[in-house]
């Protein structure tokens, strides 16, 4: 497939556009000043093994079930972090 550069203000105007392309295959590089970044399609079997889409699915599911733990200050994030 193709490959597609383009501006940050181009991916931000037409971003279905783009991403309905990279969906497709191609590659898209978005240029900011003198930095680039690849945009590809990245589907979860090329990512992670079963193990790890198990425990994605434990936490999806907890999550709906509420089952989650919420910080709002630093030392918050601290003594949660901490207790792990």
């Amino acid at each position: 497939m193709e490959t597609i550069e383009l501006t940050t203000t181009e991916f931000r105007q037409n971003q279905k556009k783009f991403l309905d392309y990279a969906a497709k295959g191609a590659s898209i590089i978005i240029c900011r000043g003198k930095e680039m970044f690849l945009l590809n399609r990245v589907r979860p079997a090329q990512t992670f093994d079963d193990a790890t889409m198990r425990q994605i699915e434990v936490a999806r599911q907890e999550f709906s079930q509420g089952k989650t733990t919420t910080v709002q200050t630093k030392a918050e994030l601290d003594s949660f972090l901490n207790a792990l």
